[in-house]
C-alpha cells in the first residue's frame, strides 16, 4: 500500500558502498510502514503495528534500531535481511548511542497504555526517564541502568543529544543532554559508573523538537519554544544565538500534544558551515520558513549571520545522502536534493526561483539616542537585469521604507552592483532586508547604512556615524 505522509528519514551508512536512505510513514487507512529509497520511490520493507506514530532511528553495530515510543525497539539487519522486535528493550521516543551503548530515552504512552501492558502508571512510564544497554550488548537492558530527569513536572523528554567537541561522531563524546520542552539537562561521566553526574543547565531553554537538535563543530544547536540555542560542553546556559529573529520563532504554531504541536516538528541541519532551520509561520500547517545561520565567524559574536526568511520549501526533515544534502517535504512522501549548484526553484514551484532574503541586525544610533537614516545602500556581486527589494525598517516596524532596484546592464554577465540612496527619516534604530526572486546567485559584500544623531536646539550636532 502506497505511503501518504513521511515521519522520520535515516540515512545507513556503510563503509565503502553507497548510503541506504529508509523513511518510516503512514498510510491510507492501515498502519504506519517502513520504506526504503529506489531511486525514485519508496519502496515498502515492513509493516508497522502503530499509525500515525512519532519514529527515531539509528545505526550500529552494522544494524539500524529504530523506535516509535509505543510498542517496544526494533533491529534492522539489512544485510541478512531480518527485521525483529527486541523483546528484552523497553518502550522509547527517542534513540542515540553513548559510550558503546544503546541509549534511550521518552515514551508517548497514555495512562491507559502502560496500563493495558500490565504496568504501573506513571511509575513504569519512561517519559522522565533515560535508559541504557551494557556496553556492545543492544538486548541487556540491565534494571539498574536508567536516570530519571525531573519527574511529575508534567512535562515529557523531548529529545537527547550528545554534545562533544565536535560532532556525535568525532571527538570525545563528552556530554549525555536530555531536553524537555523547557529544560535542558546534561549527564557528565560513564554511564552507570561512580562519576556519573546529572545536572539542570536550564529551566529557561528547553527543545520540543527533536528533528532541530544538531551537533555542530561550534557546539551542539537546538530550537527552543521562542529562540534557537547555542550549547557548549561548559555545563552553562544554553546562549539564545536566534535573538535576532526570536519573533520568527515564537510565532510558530503550538498546541498541548507535544507530538501534534508544529513548535515539535521543526527541523534543522548543519551543513557547509551553515545551521539550517526549518519552521512553521504562524498561519501555517506545515513547516515552510527556512532560515540560515553562517556559523563561520564565530570569533565575532557582534556580526549578524541570519539570513530569511527563504519561502517556497517546506522542509519536515533534512539529511546527507551520498554526499547530497536532502530534504522530506512536509505532510508527503516527496524527497528533495537541495543546494544543487544552477537549481534556484522550490519545493511549492520547481520552475522557478523561490524568494531568497538576507535580514541585517538592527542597527542604533550610539546611547541609544533619537537619529536620522541620512543613506543606505549595499555592495553586491550579481548578474545583470536582477531586481532587488530593499526594505529599511524603522523603530521595530513603526515605519518602513522600501526601493527596488535592478542590477545594470554594464555589469556584463557578472559585476559587482553598488548602490546608495539617500534617505532622511528620523528613528533610533534600523534594520535592512534585502530579497530576490532570480535563478541566480547574490553575494552581498557591504551593507551601507549612515545615520545621524539629532541634535536639541542648543545643541552642537555631532558629526555621523557609518556602518
Amino acid at each position: 500500500m502506497a505511503g501518504v505522509a513521511l515521519k522520520h528519514i535515516h540515512v545507513y551508512r556503510r563503509a565503502q558502498e553507497a548510503d541506504l536512505l529508509f523513511g518510516w510513514a503512514t498510510r491510507s487507512a492501515d498502519t504506519d510502514a517502513l520504506y526504503q529509497w529506489n531511486g525514485s520511490g519508496w519502496t515498502e520493507v515492513f509493516e508497522l503495528p502503530g499509525t500515525n506514530l512519532i519514529y527515531d532511528a539509528r545505526t550500529w553495530l552494522n544494524k539500524i534500531f529504530f523506535c516509535d515510543g509505543k510498542n517496544g525497539l526494533w533491529v534492522y539487519d539489512f544485510e541478512a535481511g531480518t527485521i525483529c522486535l527486541i523483546e528484552t528493550a523497553p518502550p522509547v521516543q527517542y534513540l542515540l548511542v553513548y559510550q558503546e551503548r544503546l541509549v534511550g530515552a521518552g515514551d508517548s504512552r497514555t495512562q491507559a497504555e502502560v496500563e493495558a501492558d500490565g504496568q504501573i502508571w506513571p511509575a513504569d512510564s519512561n517519559r522522565d526517564r533515560v535508559l541504557f544497554t551494557e556496553a556492545l550488548d543492544f538486548a541487556t537492558w540491565s534494571p539498574n541502568n536508567f536516570i530519571d530527569t525531573r519527574t511529575g513536572t508534567g512535562e515529557v523528554i523531548s529529545g537527547i543529544a550528545v554534545n562533544s567537541i565536535t560532532s556525535a561522531d568525532r571527538g570525545a563524546q563528552t556530554q549525555l543532554v536530555v531536553f524537555k520542552p523547557s529544560a535542558v539537562m546534561i549527564n557528565d561521566g560513564t554511564l552507570g559508573a561512580g562519576d556519573q553526574r546529572f545536572n539542570i543547565v536550564s529551566l529557561v531553554y528547553g527543545c520540543p523538537g527533536y528533528h532541530t537538535i544538531t551537533n555542530t563543530t561550534f557546539g551542539l544547536m537546538f530550537v527552543s519554544k521562542e529562540t534557537a540555542c547555542h550549547l557548549d560542553t561548559n555545563a552553562k546556559e544554553p546562549d539564545p544565538t536566534g535573538f535576532p529573529i526570536f519573533s520568527e520563532f515564537k510565532a510558530v504554531p503550538e498546541d498541548d500534544d507535544l507530538y501534534s504541536s508544529l513548535k515539535a516538528q521543526s527541523a534543522a541541519f548543519f551543513h557547509d558551515n551553515t545551521w539550517k532551520v526549518s519552521i512553521a509561520a504562524s498561519n501555517s500547517s506545515v513547516n515552510n520558513k527556512e532560515w540560515w545561520l553562517d556559523l563561520r565567524p564565530a570569533i565575532f559574536p557582534q556580526e549578524q549571520n541570519w539570513y530569511g526568511p527563504h519561502s517556497g520549501d517546506k522542509i519536515m526533515q533534512y539529511e546527507l545522502f551520498n554526499g547530497d544534502l536532502i530534504a522530506a517535504e512536509h505532510g508527503t512522501m516527496n524527497m528533495w536534493k537541495l543546494d544543487q549548484e544552477g537549481f534556484y526553484g522550490s519545493m511549492t514551484t520547481p520552475s522557478g526561483a523561490r524568494s531568497s532574503v538576507a535580514t541585517s541586525s538592527r542597527m542604533q544610533v550610539p546611547g541609544m539616542k533619537t537619529g536620522k537614516l541620512d543613506a543606505y545602500g549595499f555592495v553586491a556581486e550579481m548578474d545583470t537585469g536582477v531586481d532587488i527589494d530593499v526594505e529599511a525598517d524603522l523603530d521595530r516596524g513603526t515605519a518602513q521604507e522600501s526601493n527596488t532596484w535592478t542590477s545594470p546592464a554594464s555589469l556584463a554577465d557578472r559585476g559587482t552592483y553598488t548602490v546608495v540612496r539617500p534617505l532622511k527619516r528620523p528613528a533610533h534604530d534600523v534594520q535592512i532586508s534585502i530579497t530576490h526572486e532570480d535563478e541566480s546567485d547574490i553575494e552581498i559584500h557591504t551593507l551601507y547604512v549612515r545615520q545621524r544623531e539629532s541634535r536639541k536646539q542648543s545643541v552642537k550636532q555631532s558629526g555621523s556615524s557609518q556602518t
